[in-house]
């Protein structure tokens, strides 16, 4: 007999009886017995039905119509609110009307008793089918709500990052337009670098959009990392604000090996370290260290900054969220991606801070053997 979908014969299917006539109920269950089935229980309501395909989470129910205290169509309802589950219905007849109903709450076979071996085994293979159709249906479906839900809020994020520069270039840019004879050179020159300042605002938030393309599109292959480069690499991208700032970067006596994809990772410490440049002391004290937790090692940057509340650090690496309510600007889109980078490589991010000691941001990645 060919193999059912997820069966072997070292793992046989393991089926629930739903049905109130008993003679009924054993007919069928010699009849799984002999083709290989396994059952597992035997309800004579749809109440008991339910709670026993909680108990057992057995591999596909054979659900009787009309049953006492709660029928099939409903326990088949409940089942797939509580513990999705392959059901086939059973009925003494057969109309459209009675098929359609069973489709509409999950059943994804329909069968008139008293079946033959075939028609069982046929009914319960055409069910599990079915069901894990519509499982990957229902997964397909999550995902599209969640990105379409995810895009809105992108969509907002990047609308309100790009206005604010935008807006403050144009006045500025209006404000030379229409005064510009009047200015003094020292004015002219304010105004010019603040046009500049607001043109790189959003020079970085296009490259994060960017990336944040770039990593929705790509499949990497993991590698040992060489940190220290990597660090060095970011910090060699951020002199200019690390020399403006007057920023003490402290680095460690030791680089534990990690997987990752060097790229990536170097993002993640140029938005970790930049977020630091902004809001660390004055001047800022950024300190790098580690920690080994066995299969995984946890990177970490320390600043001396006025930390965050229990409350922002719960907000910073929700996607593309924001503090806008505290009026806290830098932390939202660069956060997210560095929760979706070490995330896509099998580590994950986190913050501890306390309000007025500073804050300490970190990931994890895969040791390296």
């Amino acid at each position: 007999m060919e193999a059912l979908c997820g069966r072997s014969s070292e793992t046989p299917v393991r089926v629930l009886i739903a049905e109130d006539d008993y003679l009924v109920s054993q007919m069928i269950h010699g009849l799984l017995e002999g083709l290989g089935y396994v059952v597992i229980g035997e309800a004579i309501n749809g109440q008991e039905a339910v709670q026993l395909v909680l108990e057992t989470r057995p591999d596909v129910v054979l659900m009787d119509w009309s049953m006492p205290d709660m029928d099939g169509i409903t326990a088949t309802q409940r089942i797939f609110e509580l513990c999705p589950t392959p059901v086939v219905m059973l009925s003494a007849y057969s109309t459209r009307d009675l098929i359609e109903r069973a489709g509409s709450v999950g059943a994804g076979a329909y069968l008139v008793k008293s079946p033959n071996r075939l028609e069982l085994e046929r009914a319960i293979t055409i069910a599990r089918a079915r069901f894990d159709d519509m499982m990957e249906l229902r997964r397909l479906n999550a995902d599209l709500e969640a990105r379409n839900a995810e895009l809105d809020a992108f969509a907002g994020i990047v609308a309100h990052d790009l206005d604010t520069p935008l807006s403050l270039l144009i006045g500025y840019a209006g404000t030379i337009e229409l005064f510009g004879a009047e200015l003094s050179d020292a004015e002219l020159r304010a105004y010019l670098e603040r046009i500049v300042a607001n043109a790189k605002r959003m020079e970085n938030i296009v490259d994060e959009l960017l990336l944040l393309v770039q990593l929705r599109k790509s499949d990497v292959t993991m590698g040992p990392l060489q940190m220290e480069l990597i660090v060095a690499h970011a910090l060699e991208r951020l002199q200019d604000g690390i020399h403006q700032t007057g920023a003490e970067v402290v680095l460690p006596q030791r680089w534990p090996a990690v997987l990752g994809y060097a790229s990536w990772v170097e993002e993640v410490w140029v938005n970790y370290l930049s977020n630091g440049l902004k809001y660390g002391g004055e001047p800022p004290r950024l300190e790098i260290g580690s920690d080994d937790l066995g299969d995984k090692v946890r990177y970490w940057l320390r600043d001396n900054g006025a930390g965050l509340t229990v409350e922002e650090q719960a907000q910073l690496f929700q996607p593309f969220a924001r503090l806008d309510s505290l009026r806290v600007k830098g932390h939202g889109l660069g956060l997210s991606i560095v929760r979706f980078i070490i995330e896509k490589l099998g580590g994950a991010v986190g913050v501890e801070s306390v309000k007025g000691e500073g804050s300490k941001f970190y990931f994890t990645l895969p040791a390296a053997e």
